[in-house]
């Protein structure tokens, strides 16, 4: 083979070469702008299911917040209708009078409870019940807080307790650490209706340890209504 006709086969090949290195390249830049634009895509759908999601969670909260005050109005007109003497004597434990009168106690009805001027110091009085049970006569379980509690109902007063507070009718717990929430059931019980929160935040741990020694009675035995 000539010499010329070696360069024109090497100028061929170089130049079939160069040909397909540059179909290739196309091919490459087509292949990365369509991933591009598909990831746009992938991109833009992933923003509007995300727009989606979050308006339907403003959605649900908006239900739920409705339904929260629905049930708030509910629970307030069904309170309104209950007429039992724990709401009459402003005593939701229906604590009973004793010698000494209660802080905040104006009178005592014809059953032995004490009327309070307001519920708080119902509350009050209720707790201040409890914590001697607690430490005067080491009660640290719901049956033998309402064993002496109540004279009646018994049964029915601690399976409510029961299950309102997650405790077992024999289990041991520390009173004071759950007061506010062994008030307020109480409270339920014997007045049959759901008494503000606020009214038993008061008695946490914290302001037991402060004020357990301010007041406290042993009243002896009272009942649910």
């Amino acid at each position: 083979m000539s010499e010329i006709t070696k360069v024109r086969v090497q100028s061929y090949i170089v130049g079939i070469l160069s040909l397909i290195l540059g179909i290739w390249s196309i091919s490459q830049s087509l292949d990365f702008r369509e991933l591009q634009e598909r990831n746009a895509e992938l991109s833009r759908k992933a923003e509007n299911l995300s727009l989606q999601l979050e308006a339907r969670q403003m959605e649900i909260r908006a239900l739920e917040e409705l339904r929260t005050e629905e049930l708030r109005i509910m629970s307030a007109d069904e309170n309104s209708k209950v007429n039992t003497l724990a709401v009459q004597n402003n005593n939701p434990c229906n604590i009973k009078a004793i010698r000494t009168p209660w802080k905040g106690q104006v009178g005592t009805d014809k059953h032995g409870h004490a009327v309070f001027d307001e519920p708080a110091h119902g509350i009050r009085a209720a707790a201040n019940v409890l914590i001697n049970y607690y430490l005067r006569h080491g009660l640290d379980t719901l049956n033998g807080v309402v064993g002496r509690f109540c004279t009646g109902n018994r049964e029915q007063y601690v399976a409510y307790l029961s299950r309102r507070l997650g405790l077992r009718p024999n289990e041991s717990f520390d009173v004071l650490a759950r007061l506010p929430e062994l008030l307020q059931a109480m409270a339920r019980f014997e007045s049959g209706r759901e008494w503000d929160k606020s009214l038993f935040l008061p008695y946490s741990l914290i302001s037991v340890a402060h004020s357990k020694g301010a007041g406290g009675k042993d009243n002896g035995e009272v009942c649910a209504q």
